[in-house]
């Protein structure tokens, strides 16, 4: 039985490295091994691996201990669909991180008794227009209940109540991505991109969940450039409410036409580029095409720009929302979730959760055992 065991934790060490495409020189030195003959000796089962090292092992490929040691066979991976311009091999190790933290995620909300509405599949068929594209969106601002400046909104709105596994990081792997899988949708944003255009990419990738089944039942799918060119104008859509934007241009409207200043704050006040908001003003017939390219190519307009968006960097946790570390303190708390677990899905070592939760506003030695009766 041991042999079993320990033959099953080799496989899957080597499956997982090999999924990555790391040779064992390679993961020897990602998990910190003086020579890759003792990894060799590991995958083969010639020797076993300690608690120790499968953390380390666990931690380099992107995978949780569970998936090394659950007697039940690993679940087929799930599809992811990128954007960006980057090499599949560049992709591999962030997919795997993003993937075990969707799975990690989905486990809290069960854990916790939390477990949200699923995303709508509003789409019986996918857009194959623009002004299909559009009506989508104008269709998801006013079911999700948006409001009139949707992306202040749309990352909560997501998660709180569609369970959207969104993951922010860094990475050198392209721009986003979105999957579904038994955990439900996820979404994975690059944490180096600026918190408007992050806002922008939530909503791209939006579109492609929400035509995802339409789109997997397609006979003849449309080219990869038209489907992206759909999805940024339902973005684009979504981000910016065509009544809302016209009453606030004629609300800014001086002269026949807005100062720059005025270009600005409005694009920070709906959370996307002023790039974005130019061209969503030219497509609503406010702002014509010359202009707009005049006015993107000014370098007073991108001073001005610079220097307002500097109040913008610090928006957006990086990697974790407030709801997926309150859903783990809260099995933390309640015991179904230990300290190491805790701190292994959060990317920390053990000694820095006091901490770690501190900056969430969490007190570790806190009492949360009580409650409020209902009338």
């Amino acid at each position: 039985m041991e042999m079993d065991f320990r033959a099953q934790v080799a496989n899957r060490l080597k499956l997982a490295r090999e999924e990555l495409g790391l040779t064992l020189q390679e993961a020897a030195g990602e998990t910190g091994f003086n020579n890759y003959q003792v990894v060799s000796s590991i995958e083969k089962g010639e020797r076993s691996v300690k608690v120790t090292e499968l953390v380390k092992f666990a931690r380099a490929y992107g995978r949780s201990v569970d998936f090394f040691l659950a007697p039940e066979a690993p679940a087929p991976r799930p599809a992811v669909r990128w954007r960006g311009g980057d090499s599949a091999a560049s992709r591999v190790k962030v997919e795997r991180r993003f993937l075990q933290f969707c799975d990690d995620y989905a486990r809290l909300e069960v854990l916790a008794h939390a477990k949200p509405s699923s995303l709508p599949q509003t789409c019986t068929a996918p857009p194959a227009t623009f002004a299909e594209s559009e009506d989508l969106a104008q269709r998801t601002v006013k079911l999700m209940e948006l409001g009139s400046r949707p992306a202040l909104a749309l990352r909560d709105v997501l998660e709180d109540q569609y369970g959207v596994k969104v993951l922010v990081e860094y990475a050198d792997a392209g721009s986003a991505a979105c999957t579904r899988g038994q955990f439900g949708s996820g979404i994975f944003i690059n944490a180096k991109d600026a918190p408007w255009r992050r806002n922008y990419d939530i909503a791209h990738e939006l579109y492609h969940l929400l035509t995802w089944e339409a789109l997997a039942t397609r006979q003849e799918p449309e080219s990869d450039s038209r489907d992206e060119k759909l999805a940024n104008n339902f973005a684009s859509v979504l981000l910016l409410p065509s009544e809302t934007v016209r009453t606030e241009f004629k609300r800014r409207l001086q002269s026949g036409g807005l100062s720059f200043a005025d270009v600005v704050t409005m694009a920070r006040e709906f959370g996307v580029s002023t790039e974005a908001l130019l061209w969503r003003l030219h497509n609503l017939n406010l702002v014509d095409k010359r202009s707009v390219e005049q006015a993107i190519a000014n370098e007073n307009l991108r001073q001005t720009d610079r220097a307002e968006r500097k109040k913008d960097r610090g928006q957006w946790p990086v990697r974790h929302s407030l709801r997926f570390v309150s859903l783990a303190f809260e099995c933390l708390q309640n015991g179904t979730l230990s300290r190491g677990r805790f701190a292994e899905m959060m990317g920390i070592r053990r000694g820095e959760v006091g901490p770690f939760l501190a900056d969430y506003g969490f007190d570790e030695t806190g009492d949360y055992s009580g409650q409020v009766s209902a009338a």
